[in-house]
């Protein structure tokens, strides 16, 4: 079996996901349960729940076990995937500080495309203006305005003096994810 090497962008866009949230809340909330009870928790049905718990096990989050016809999962990280013991201690902080399922899909958000963590990694560096971070990012300007924005909109970053910077994280899903992007 090949080694699982899930990029953090492609791990978020998996994550951003209402339902498969939802499945790895009541994976908190339960410990471990079967395919067919977590899906009519969160109204999935049987292949669709498999569907989505088989992506969030792809991304070291969560693991299956078999009992003859039924598959049960249960939150824990595969150590051989980089990031996910850490993403998954931050996304267990979100689920027990009640952090709203609507502001943990935004934090997410922030990271679905590989251009936003080369941002974040070239203003790890420094705060600069967006003509030199378009030039040290390789982005095109209106590209650049367009992941700039959605990080600044989801408080990752800020402008001030005609200058982008990173913002410090309050909440732990927030510094994780940050602290993933830098070093991924």
């Amino acid at each position: 079996m090949d080694a699982l090497h899930p990029t953090l962008w492609r791990t978020c866009r998996v994550l951003a996901n209402e339902k498969r949230l939802q499945l790895l809340w009541k994976l908190f909330q339960s410990g471990e349960s079967s395919v067919t009870s977590l899906g009519d928790a969160v109204g999935l049905t049987e292949p669709g729940a498999s569907a989505y718990l088989r992506a969030l096990n792809a991304r070291g989050l969560i693991l299956p076990r078999r009992q003859k016809t039924f598959v049960y999962y249960r939150v824990e990280s595969n150590p051989e995937v980089a990031g996910a013991l850490e993403l998954l201690e931050g996304l267990k902080g979100a689920y027990d500080a009640f952090m709203p399922l609507g502001h943990v899909l935004k934090q997410l958000t922030a990271f679905t495309h590989e251009r936003r963590i080369v941002i974040v990694r070239a203003l790890a560096e420094s705060s600069m203006e967006e003509s030199a971070l378009s030039i040290k990012a390789g982005i095109s300007p209106q590209a650049l305005y367009r992941h700039v924005r959605k990080l600044r909109e989801r408080g990752y970053v800020e402008r001030a003096d005609q200058k982008i910077f990173l913002t410090e994280q309050e909440n732990p899903l927030g510094k994780v994810l940050l602290s993933l992007a830098l070093s991924s």
